[in-house]
């Protein structure tokens, strides 16, 4: 169990073994059969069940015991459990919890076809987009992980609007300009060509513990792979 701190697990689209599959509630099971797409299964199939590992460390809870329902949104929510979030990108998956306050998770894998300049004009905040045409391509990228997991933490979703957070991500830091709801925490990390992004309703993120999930073991390992590029308030983390 790991009380009072925020817990990032990622892992990758390996082949998940019939002992991890075991642990997914049937409804889990039958909406992952409504996927025609091969791929998009799988990323259903092992987001959920790395959620539930994520909740079995966090809590010390089996796995296979907590309830899960969803927002209108979509965000997952564990009955009489911590806050969590997921995501998913490439062929990665991530998962967030924390007993305090709200949260949510966002991944992206830069590169992929994006319309950068009029995607930043149309949805973030005039500052942001201005500021972008001065900046590498991989800023970009960083403001939409912040932004989508921020939108998660809230609970508004992309109905919410990208512009309704307007930050600058100039490492180690994050300035946050303007936020419509009550902000208090940002990071980013990077895990390989993967970028993550963490929002928070509690005060700082002093304790964030980033592991690498392995499905075929169940093991959790600590030398995750991941380093934090920056934060509003640098955590002290293990990574």
């Amino acid at each position: 169990m790991i009380p009072e701190s925020i817990l990032v697990v990622h892992t990758g689209l390996d082949d998940l073994p019939p002992t991890v599959l075991a642990c997914l509630s049937q409804s889990e099971i039958q909406r992952a059969d409504q996927f025609k797409a091969p791929r998009r299964r799988q990323q259903f199939l092992c987001g959920r069940a790395l959620l539930r590992a994520v909740l079995d460390r966090y809590t010390g809870d089996p796995a296979a015991s907590h309830v899960l329902t969803a927002n209108e949104d979509g965000k997952p929510r564990c009955a009489n459990g911590p806050a969590v979030s997921i995501a998913h990108s490439g062929n990665v998956v991530v998962c967030a919890a924390t007993d305090e306050g709200e949260i949510g998770i966002d991944i992206e894998v830069p590169g992929r076809r994006r319309h950068i300049k009029g995607i930043a004009e149309n949805y973030f905040a005039e500052d942001e987009a201005r500021w972008l045409t001065t900046q590498p391509n991989d800023r970009f990228y960083m403001l939409w992980v912040l932004k989508e997991a921020w939108l998660k933490a809230t609970g508004s979703g992309l109905a919410g609007g990208l512009d309704s957070l307007s930050c600058i991500v100039t490492p180690p830091d994050i300035v946050v300009r303007n936020a419509d709801h009550e902000l208090k925490a940002l990071s980013l990390y990077a895990v390989e060509r993967a970028l993550i992004g963490l929002a928070t309703t509690i005060a700082t993120h002093e304790a964030v513990i980033v592991n690498q999930w392995k499905p075929a073991s169940g093991r959790f390992e600590t030398n995750s792979g991941a380093r934090l590029i920056a934060a509003t308030n640098r955590p002290t983390r293990r990574v």
